[in-house]
């Protein structure tokens, strides 16, 4: 005998269980006005054989997701899908030869105003599909950790409401955990995608997004966005293109010869986002909202929400180590830049301020960090970084200004920006000499203790050749002995 349907009243309990009271009286009071009986419709929507349809429909969809907290396979996909339908560019040949060309150009002024070589990679123009393709390996393992907090924290809230479900439901959903894994892993792969996306369409080259995402020592150049950015300037177009190009071969410079810095910068970035802490209240709220029925609704949660916003002393620290080292990047490139071009740009003094502000204010890389980990990632001290860098240039010359890359304790810090007369006293100078004994010193030991090793590897290797012939020796004149014997005994028996 089949079982009763439910009543009226279970069926809106169960679609308060799964929707929140707020959201499921709001269905009601809506259906109701529309002259649609609620009951029927909500019988029509928890039916156990549509319900498992849908879920059906979505384990399928969303089948493809794999183990990880963030779908990464959805991410390029959303990102490369949005560009090609909003923001579609095509490489033509002639802008990718004149973005060449002024990277090229570029680097030759560049070599007039710093002893940091060039990078031996090849100049490269890319489409803003090209720019996604290269620079997805980094942005992923930035967001990976933290979408792995955000996917944990919907998958607990999730159980919680799953085990206040009717028995009515129980099963259909299968597991409920693992449901909402895949969906959002798949949320956070359309969330991230969208961001990749952004930045594709914003960015001139490598490293102007604030964050080093490529990989490569390469300089490159993305012509459509470089072309769009000078429209509205007063600098004629191929002006801004040796500016942008200048500014791009020089970060290239910069990350391609200090072996640590790339490093540092990403590694601080992850930091500061495995330590983000997610509001619970702002998680239960929204998983209440979601309508499973509709995988549509996905992108109407709100990421920006998740973050709880009081930072934690770690993470504080790293913010300001970050924002410091950025700005002494940023504040090197900007100085570097436009000592290269002054001679060759008509427009090279108003450019450089240009960028300085665009930094400093409106940079659309900022809005995306800003979104995507709850911080705006940008040199707060940009302009005194600027200057340090200028002061530098004539204190200690072009070389040795250079040479404070070399290891990181030889860069000024946060106070001296603040003083940078104070960074070139006596004092200074005395403490950076004994840092560079320290390192050659170090470097000897290295040196001996390998030359060392590789000296008792020889004496190890003659030793046992020695060996070798010594016990060649002894056997032979074992040999002899031998031989001699069976001849004294021949003589006897005769």
């Amino acid at each position: 005998m089949m079982s009763e349907q439910p009543n009226r009243d279970e069926w809106q309990e169960m679609l308060r269980a799964i929707m929140g009271p707020e959201a499921a009286d709001e269905i009601v009071r809506a259906l109701s006005e529309q002259g649609i009986d609620p009951n029927e419709q909500m019988k029509n929507m928890l039916n156990p054989q549509n319900l498992g349809m849908i879920t059906s429909q979505i384990q399928a969809m969303l089948g493809s997701s794999g183990d990880g907290p963030v779908n990464w396979k959805i991410a390029e996909k959303f990102a490369r899908d949005t560009i090609t339908r909003s923001h579609m560019d095509s490489l033509k040949t002639a802008d990718a030869d004149a973005a060449r060309s002024a990277l090229s150009v570029g680097s030759l002024w560049l070599d007039a105003v710093t002893d940091i070589d060039a990078t031996a990679s090849m100049n490269l123009a890319w489409s803003r599909l090209d720019w996604i393709a290269h620079s997805l390996p980094t942005f992923r393992k930035l967001m990976e950790p933290l979408g792995a907090n955000i996917s944990r924290a919907f998958s607990d809230i999730f159980a919680e409401q799953a085990e206040q479900l009717p028995p009515q439901l129980g099963g259909m959903l299968g597991d409920p955990s693992s449901l909402m894994g895949k969906m959002i892993a798949s949320f956070l792969g359309m969330q991230y995608g969208s961001a990749l996306a952004e930045l594709a369409v914003s960015s001139f080259g490598t490293a102007d997004t604030g964050i080093p995402l490529i990989e490569s020592s390469s300089a490159a150049l993305v012509p459509s966005n470089v072309t769009e950015f000078a429209k509205d300037l007063a600098a004629p177009a191929e002006e801004v293109r040796f500016y942008i190009a200048v500014r791009e071969a020089a970060a290239a410079r910069l990350y391609a010869s200090v072996p640590w810095l790339r490093a540092r910068v990403v590694d601080t970035v992850a930091e500061f986002a495995r330590g983000i802490e997610i509001d619970m209240g702002s998680i239960e709220d929204q998983v209440q909202s979601m309508d499973f029925g509709d995988p549509t609704s996905m992108p109407d949660l709100d990421l920006t929400a998740v973050f709880v916003m009081e930072q934690s002393e770690a993470q504080r620290d790293a913010v300001e180590r970050l924002e410091h080292l950025l700005s002494l990047i940023e504040g090197w490139v900007t100085e570097v830049s436009a000592r290269a071009v002054i001679a060759h740009l008509p427009h090279a003094v108003s450019l450089r301020e240009m960028f300085v502000r665009r930094n400093a204010t409106d940079h659309p890389a900022k809005a995306v960090w800003g979104a995507q980990l709850g911080v705006e990632l940008a040199p707060r001290n940009l302009r005194a970084a600027a200057k340090f860098w200028e002061l530098a240039s004539a204190k200690l010359g072009d070389a040795e200004r250079d040479a404070l890359w070399k290891h990181p304790d030889l860069l000024p810090t946060a106070e001296a920006l603040k003083d940078p007369e104070s960074f070139f006293s006596s004092e200074a100078a005395a403490i950076e000499a004994e840092l560079d004994s320290f390192l050659a010193d170090l470097f000897k030991t290295v040196d001996a203790e390998a030359g060392a090793v590789a000296e008792a590897g020889a004496v190890a290797e003659a030793g046992a050749e020695a060996g070798t012939e010594a016990s060649k020796e002894a056997s032979a004149e074992a040999d002899d002995s031998e031989t001699g014997d069976h001849t004294a005994q021949d003589d006897a028996a005769k």
